[in-house]
């Protein structure tokens, strides 16, 4: 089993950073090997809307090649992000915008149309957001839900929070970063089952 952690918030060590590692120490301690990529250390450059939709990727080759293979490769995925006004970051935007290039249409026989994933792997994923003075973590749960068959990826778990909930830091809280610990280990346990 192998996770990786994509960490979409460019302040490495805080919040976001520190839960996401906790997810993958708890991964890890359920025997998966794990991985993680910052979105902002990549070269990536934003969707020009070229609109090829053929499953063989993407015009561009940058950064983002090394978040394709993790679609490929990868058993589970724990996707973090702070939240921006009511939605994800812009590193994780950037991403997801990326990822359209993986959706290869599909011509029904009554002339219809669908989408299908080009990425042959299934794999599970857990979504992380922190907010900061904001109430609802959650807000970001649609955009994963949009983007997450593109990468034939199933979201079934999540951690979210904000510091006004908690009072204090997210990376402050050790109840916060115990059952981060444990929502890894079981993802772990659910992904080797």
């Amino acid at each position: 089993m192998h996770v990786v952690g994509i960490v979409a918030s460019p302040r490495k060590y805080k919040n976001t950073d520190t839960i996401v590692q906790r997810l993958l120490d708890g991964c890890e301690a359920s025997g998966a090997t794990v991985g993680k990529i910052y979105l902002n250390d990549l070269d990536l450059r934003p969707c020009q809307a070229c609109k090829v939709q053929d499953g063989s990727g993407c015009v561009f080759r940058d950064g983002m090649d090394q978040i394709y293979d993790v679609f490929e490769d990868a058993d589970g995925i724990v996707l973090g992000t702070p939240v921006y006004y009511n939605t994800v970051s812009s590193q994780m935007k950037l991403m997801m915008d990326r990822s359209y290039c993986l959706a290869r249409p599909v011509v029904l026989p009554s002339g219809g149309r669908i989408y299908e994933s080009s990425v042959g792997k299934k794999k599970k994923g857990i979504v992380v957001s922190v907010g900061g003075s904001g109430s609802n973590p959650d807000c970001v749960l649609p955009v994963f839900d949009l983007w997450s068959p593109e990468v034939n990826l199933v979201i079934v778990d999540s951690v979210l929070v904000t510091r006004a909930q908690l009072g204090l830091a997210p990376m402050e809280s050790a109840e916060l970063l115990e059952k981060a610990f444990s929502k890894g280990e079981e993802f772990a346990r659910s992904l080797a089952a």
